[in-house]
C-alpha cells in the first residue's frame, strides 16, 4: 500500500490510481480473503471513511455512509453495471453482494458525477475476477460454519485454453439469525466467458444471479416484524478492442431485473401492516474511446440507460406506494490527463439528459504534484448530482421530484512513503449539498447541508511479519441555514477510528489479522447506542505451505468484547460470535 505499488487504472478514469486527484481506496481479493468476508458490506466496514449502520447477520440488508454522504448518494457498480435500486430509495444493497467473484473493490470518496453521473457522494466500483490465464482448469471449494447455524458454502472454477477463458462461481449463505428476526438465506451464482482477439482485444460475457430471503427487523417494543426478499439478475457484454497503438475502444451492453419484497406485520397478532413488491427492469449501453498513456490521455464516451420502475403495496394502497414509471438517461462524458514534469492536470465533464427530471451538467478539475518519487499532493474541485428519491419516501402524491440533488465540493490531500517505516495519507474535504430529501417529516423537505472534515491513514512497513494500520475520520455535518449538527442517522459518525494488526509468515503458511473499529454517533435518540468498540480477529493456516493448492483452515472471532453500537435497537449489531471453516485450491 502506498506510492510504491502499481495499481491498475481505475474504471472510467484514463489514468493509473497514482495520478487520481480524488480520495481513492482499493482493496483486493487477497485482502478480502484474509478477513473471511462473506459479502461486500463486511469488506466496506473495514475501509476508512465508510460506516455500515448495522452489521448484523452475514447476508443482511445494510445501509452505509461515506464521508458524511448517505449510501443512497453513492453509486455502486459491478463491472460498470449500477446496483442501486432506484425504486428503493436508490440504495444498493451491498450486504446482498457475495465476495467470491470479486477481484478488487475501488472506492472513490467524494463527488464523481463527471465520470459516472448520479454519484453525489462517491462511487464503489466492484471489478469481478477474470479467467485463470495459465491453466486449463483451476478452482476452489470453501465451507464455514458458525453461531446460529450460520453457514457459507462456495465453489469456483476457472481456466483458459487458446483464446477462450471461463470463470464460474456459486454458493449458498444462510443463518438462523445472529440477531432476533434477522435470519438470512442467499443463493448466488456468477459466470464469465472471455474471448481474446489476436491483436490483444477482449470480449467478455458475464451473468450474475442472486436471490436472498432475509429477516429485516423485529421489535417487541414496537410490536412489529419485517421480512423481505430480493432477486438480482444481470447479463453484461464487455468489449475492449485496440484500434491503434494508443487508441482503444471500450463498449458494453447490459440488461437485467431486480425485485424486492417487503412484508411487515404485528409481532403478536400477525396483522399485516405493509406488503410491497418493487420491481425494476433495466437495459443500457456504453461506448468510449480511450486515447493516450498514463501521462497524456483522453477518454470520451456516450451511454444510454432505460429503467422501468414499479412499486405496488396491497395493505395501505397509498398513491405514492403504487406506481409504474419509465426512466431514460442519455449521457456524454469526457475525462483526461495532461502531465508536464511533476504536475498532472485532470479535467472532466459530463452532460446527462434525463426524462422526468432536469438535465444536469457535471464537471471536475483536479491536479496532482509529485514532490518526490514517493510523495504526492492531490486536490480537486467538482460539481455533481444525484437523482431524487423515487419511492414512497421521496415522492409526493405519486409525483417524482424534478429537481436533482446537487453538490459542490473541494478536496486536498497528501500521500507519502518518504517517512521512515510508514506510509501516510491525509485528505481534507468540504462539500455543500442542496435539495437533499429529509424523511423525518410527513412530507419530504429539501434541505441544504454543509459537510467538512478530514481523513488520516497510516500503514507501517512489515517488521518481523507484522504490519500496523490505522485510519481516523472526522466529519462535521450541519444544516446550512441553522448551523445545527446533523444526526448520525443523516450523516454517519462525527468521529471514527479503525486500527489493524496484520501478521504473515510465508514459511509456516500462517496469517492473522486483528481489526478494531470505534465510532462516535451523534443525536441518535432513545433507541440508539452511540459508542462502542468492535474488534474482530481472523486466523488462517495452510496445511502444506509450500504448495499453491494447499488446503487452508481459517477461523474468525467477531465482536470479541460483545460491544453494542447501533442507530436503532431493533437493528442492533451482531453480538460476539465465532465461525470456522476450510478452503481448498486446486
Amino acid at each position: 500500500m502506498g506510492l510504491y505499488d502499481s495499481p491498475p487504472p481505475l474504471a472510467r478514469f484514463p489514468r493509473p490510481a497514482s495520478r487520481i486527484a480524488e480520495n481513492v481506496t482499493v482493496i483486493t481479493s487477497e485482502e478480502i480473503a484474509r478477513i473471511n468476508a462473506h459479502t461486500v458490506a463486511e469488506v466496506l466496514q473495514t475501509l476508512p471513511g465508510i460506516q455500515i449502520d448495522q452489521l448484523q447477520t452475514p447476508g443482511s440488508v445494510t445501509f452505509f455512509e461515506m464521508l458524511g454522504a448517505s449510501g443512497r448518494h453513492v453509486l455502486v457498480q459491478i463491472d460498470g453495471v449500477a446496483q442501486n435500486f432506484i425504486g428503493s430509495e436508490n440504495v444498493a444493497q451491498v450486504g446482498l453482494i457475495p465476495v467470491q467473484m470479486v477481484e478488487r473493490i475501488e472506492v472513490v470518496k467524494g463527488a464523481a458525477s463527471a465520470a459516472w453521473g448520479s454519484a453525489l457522494g462517491g462511487v464503489i466500483n466492484i471489478v469481478t475476477k477474470s479467467p485463470a490465464a495459465d491453466r486449463v482448469a483451476a478452482g476452489m471449494v470453501s465451507a464455514s460454519s458458525g453461531k446460529s447455524a450460520t453457514r457459507d458454502l462456495r465453489a469456483e472454477a476457472s481456466g483458459s485454453g487458446e483464446r477462450f477463458g471461463y470463470y464460474l462461481t456459486a454458493g449458498k449463505l444462510r443463518s438462523d439469525g445472529l440477531v432476533a428476526g434477522n435470519d438470512t438465506d442467499m443463493n448466488h451464482g456468477f459466470g464469465k466467458l472471455n474471448y481474446g482477439f489476436v491483436n490483444g482485444g477482449e470480449l467478455a460475457l458475464s451473468i450474475d444471479a442472486r436471490h436472498s430471503m432475509v429477516g429485516l427487523e423485529e421489535s417487541r417494543l414496537l410490536d412489529m416484524r419485517d421480512t423481505g426478499a430480493a432477486t438480482h439478475t444481470t447479463g453484461n457484454l464487455v468489449l475492449k478492442y485496440p484500434l491503434a497503438q494508443r487508441l482503444e475502444l471500450e463498449a458494453n451492453a447490459h440488461a437485467g431485473r431486480r425485485e424486492a419484497l417487503s412484508h411487515a406485520a404485528r409481532l403478536t397478532t400477525g396483522t399485516p401492516l405493509y406488503n410491497a413488491r418493487g420491481e425494476e427492469a433495466f437495459r443500457g449501453a456504453d461506448a468510449a474511446l480511450n486515447w493516450g498513456d498514463a501521462s497524456h490521455a483522453l477518454k470520451a464516451g456516450v451511454s444510454y440507460e432505460e429503467t422501468e420502475v414499479g412499486l405496488h403495496e396491497s395493505v395501505r394502497r397509498l398513491p405514492q406506494q403504487n406506481y409504474d414509471l419509465g426512466l431514460r438517461r442519455e449521457s456524454a462524458y469526457l475525462n483526461g490527463i495532461y502531465t508536464a514534469g511533476r504536475l498532472s492536470i485532470l479535467p472532466g465533464a459530463r452532460l446527462d439528459r434525463l426524462s422526468l427530471m432536469e438535465d444536469p451538467v457535471s464537471f471536475t478539475l483536479g491536479a496532482t504534484v509529485r514532490l518526490t518519487d514517493n510523495t504526492l499532493l492531490r486536490g480537486y474541485a467538482a460539481y455533481g448530482y444525484s437523482m431524487p428519491i423515487i419511492s414512497n419516501m421521496g415522492m409526493v402524491n405519486g409525483q417524482v421530484q424534478r429537481d436533482l440533488q446537487h453538490v459542490r465540493t473541494v478536496q486536498a490531500g497528501v500521500e507519502s512513503a518518504d517517512l521512515p517505516f510508514v506510509w501516510v495519507k491525509a485528505t481534507f474535504f468540504y462539500a455543500e449539498v442542496w435539495n437533499i430529501q429529509n424523511f423525518d417529516r410527513p412530507t419530504p423537505k429539501l434541505d441544504q447541508q454543509v459537510k467538512q472534515g478530514a481523513e488520516l491513514e497510516l500503514k507501517s512497513s512489515p517488521f518481523y511479519g507484522f504490519t500496523l494500520t490505522g485510519a481516523y475520520n472526522f466529519t462535521d455535518a450541519r444544516d446550512h441555514k441553522t448551523g445545527e449538527k446533523l444526526s448520525s442517522i443523516d450523516a454517519g459518525p462525527r468521529q471514527a477510528l479503525k486500527v489493524g494488526v496484520r501478521y504473515d509468515n510465508e514459511r509456516t503458511g500462517s496469517s492473522a489479522t486483528l481489526l478494531g473499529d470505534w465510532a462516535k454517533l451523534h443525536d441518535l435518540g432513545p433507541l440508539g447506542k452511540a459508542k462502542g468498540e468492535l474488534w474482530d480477529f481472523h486466523l488462517a493456516q495452510k496445511l502444506a505451505p509450500g504448495s499453491e493448492s494447499s488446503p487452508e483452515l481459517f477461523l474468525s472471532w467477531h465482536n470479541i468484547f460483545n460491544s453494542d453500537r447501533y442507530i436503532y435497537d431493533f437493528r442492533a449489531n451482531a453480538p460476539r460470535w465465532f465461525e470456522a471453516g476450510a478452503r481448498w485450491f486446486f
